[in-house]
């Protein structure tokens, strides 16, 4: 349920940015505006306001500004001057253009506001390689707060700053600041050179969230259910050697193991897990998810790292864009409509805020960057009949270029839905 009222609230919130960057540059361009609606469909309630009506419509899933001249036929009492089709090709296109500009300021202060307001997750060490150099030092649970007297300002999963920083210092001993337990330490770690990888590492796994190792949900006929394990049973050892985290046990079967011990109430028991993959033998199974550590980086380098994620942003898009030159029809699986970004703001709903925000930051890039496409009905088409009356210094016959819309406009519904 949650779910559902954040994506309602972010998708009338973002179609309302859109549709009031129209709304406004038509007002400054002296465009007349018949009505600014969210959503569609019978309005729930509307009042008028000097020349223009203001609606809220019972479908949430987009959202219109009507500007005078744009159907088929012209608004009787409306001078010709006031309407879309009396005014210059750029002013028309500058209107065009305002709806994708605002989505586009809008995604900059999402993802500023998310990485200020919630901060960003500090990376924790979650699994040791045995007999690699951080054992000597680190501990499963530590808060890495610094890498080479610096800061980790990353967003990512498996953060790649911090492997990046310590291929940058290795081979000199890498210094590491960690919380430990309220109390800052310190580190200089000896690096350890791969050659078959051809890099250096510490020997050390690092994640946004760690897992401990008790059972939170099983279900019925799964690997470790028939096994022997239960709901709430707390794995301590794989093979005699104590595991505190997920990562640590994965390890650990990784390498081989199948004994482990568990902590039944006030009783130990030995457990003996199934062979095969690692995927099979995890299947079915929930662990306990410990909290995620943010911190709050200083306002310019909050700044700097939203222009990292339009930088990061725009690289994705643009292999998503070769993706669907190469293969359409798997980039076309992956495109999604109303039912989708729910999903993915539920996803980010339950990771934290920070991730939700940078959800509704890439929907509101998204939207921009759609609208900009020259498909009939978008933006982006009618700032290119804009630019071909510019061109050609004849202007498209207004019923041809309406009905175009009508059809695009169609079609995009039948798409997204």
């Amino acid at each position: 349920m949650i779910t559902f009222f954040v994506f309602l609230a972010t998708i009338l919130f973002l179609i309302g940015v859109h549709e009031l960057g129209h709304f406004l540059a038509a007002k400054l361009f002296r465009v007349w505006v018949v009505e600014f609606a969210i959503g569609f469909g019978p309005a729930l309630f509307s009042w008028k306001r000097g020349e223009t009506k203001y609606s809220l419509r019972i479908f949430p899933l987009g959202g219109y500004v009507k500007l005078a001249g744009e159907g088929l036929e012209l608004e009787e009492g409306i001078p010709f001057e006031r309407t879309l089709p009396g005014k210059p090709p750029l002013i028309r296109a500058a209107v065009a253009l305002a709806g994708p500009a605002m989505n586009l300021a809008a995604a900059a202060a999402i993802a500023w506001l998310g990485i200020l307001g919630f901060g960003l997750p500090q990376p924790q060490v979650a699994g040791l390689v045995p007999d690699a150099p951080a054992a000597d030092y680190l501990e499963v649970g530590d808060v890495v707060l610094a890498v080479g007297g610096e800061p980790i300002w990353d967003w990512k999963v498996n953060f790649p700053e911090l492997s990046q920083r310590i291929q940058a210092i290795a081979p000199d001993p890498v210094p590491f600041v960690v919380m430990r337990g309220g109390e800052e330490l310190s580190f200089s770690i000896p690096p350890k050179y791969l050659p078959d990888e051809e890099r250096y590492i510490v020997g050390a796994y690092f994640a946004p969230r760690l897992f401990a190792t008790e059972i939170t949900a099983l279900e019925p006929g799964s690997p470790m259910e028939r096994a022997g394990l239960w709901v709430g049973d707390v794995i301590e050892t794989a093979c005699g050697d104590p595991v505190t985290s997920v990562t640590e046990l994965l390890l650990a079967l990784e390498s081989g193991c199948r004994e482990v011990t568990v902590r039944r109430g006030g009783e130990s028991l030995r457990v003996e897990l199934p062979e095969g993959s690692l995927e099979e033998v995890f299947r079915g199974v929930a662990f306990r998810a410990l909290p995620i550590v943010y911190r709050r980086p200083p306002l310019p380098v909050s700044l700097s790292l939203v222009g990292r994620w339009f930088e990061e942003t725009f690289a994705g898009f643009k292999r998503a864009l070769e993706l669907l030159i190469r293969r359409p029809r798997e980039a076309g699986e992956m495109i999604s409509g109303p039912v989708g970004i729910a999903g993915a703001i539920g996803l980010g709903v339950q990771a934290g805020g920070v991730w939700v925000m940078f959800i509704i930051a890439l929907i509101s890039l998204n939207l921009a960057l759609f609208n900009l496409i020259p498909f009939p009905a978008l933006d982006g088409s009618r700032i290119l009949f804009a630019l071909v009356e510019l061109v050609f210094r004849r202007p498209i016959p207004r019923k041809v270029e309406a009905a175009i819309h009508t059809v695009g406009f169609l079609l995009l519904l039948g798409l997204l839905l």
